[in-house]
């Protein structure tokens, strides 16, 4: 964990509105590295090395969902929403200095919101997520209009992704101020994860019939996420042997490289 990251939870929690809160944490990791944990297969490869992310002031970890669970407290930030998510037992927090932060779809934010008031679940930040009916698929990020990514700079809201990535992650990454962002285990590959869906609630399709076709549409129109980097000046990278995304996209071999 990033040494800044237990005061500027304290900061945001004295403050009264989302808005506050976003605009508080904005730059405020500007020219570190950021490091986004997600939840493919190919994470399972690296836990060893996440040791060498640990404590480190040179970077922000983000850690999607279940991520967290391999990196525990040295997370940042833990990039949550409802879906793959068991409403009952949530997630065991190794301290409370990580900032949660949830997205909730906003067409379903009242039966969410119930979702997280079940255990309850820990919220330092919330957003809604602009999702249909208020947009179409073919609005969505992935399907080439990853400019939204940056729509959490200017308004307490985001767009949806169709994946917790483009909605939630990298929006709030780019609102820290990072420009260089690595992600580790985002795969795009059958829609399986790291963890088993039998252990989650809602869970997803696993690679079949809607969940299928995200995922083609995501490697298909992946040429606009790398034109938006260049446009941008994000050196964006991954970590993954799978992954089929535009092989323009930086990819790296390890941990130790970041």
């Amino acid at each position: 964990m990033n040494s800044i990251t237990k005061r500027l939870k304290q900061d945001i929690l004295n403050l009264e509105s989302i808005e506050e809160r976003l605009n508080h944490l904005k730059d405020k990791f500007k020219g570190k590295k950021a490091v986004i944990i997600a939840t493919g297969p190919t994470l399972a490869n690296h836990i060893d090395d996440l040791k060498l992310l640990h404590d480190r002031d040179d970077i922000v970890i983000l850690s999607i969902k279940q991520g967290y669970d391999y990196i525990k407290g040295q997370s940042d930030f833990h990039i949550v929403n409802t879906y793959n998510f068991d409403k009952y037992k949530g997630f065991e927090y190794e301290h409370m200095d990580t900032i949660i932060f949830y997205g909730l779809s906003k067409s379903y934010v009242p039966q969410q919101m119930e979702k997280l008031a079940i255990k309850p679940h820990p919220c330092d930040i919330w957003v809604p997520v602009v999702n249909p009916p208020f947009i179409s698929y073919e609005e969505c990020i992935h399907m080439g209009n990853y400019d939204k990514m940056l729509m959490l700079q200017d308004e307490p809201q985001s767009w949806w992704g169709t994946s917790i990535l483009w909605e939630q992650a990298m929006p709030m990454a780019l609102l820290l101020g990072c420009k260089d962002i690595t992600t580790i285990g985002w795969d795009s590959t059958t829609g399986e994860h790291v963890f088993k869906h039998k252990d989650v609630s809602f869970a997803v399709d696993s690679g079949k019939g809607v969940n299928k076709t995200r995922t083609e549409d995501v490697i298909n129109n992946s040429h606009h996420l790398y034109d938006f980097c260049i446009n941008n000046n994000i050196d964006f990278k991954m970590i993954s042997k799978v992954n089929p995304c535009d092989p323009r996209i930086k990819r790296i071999k390890s941990i130790k490289e970041i």
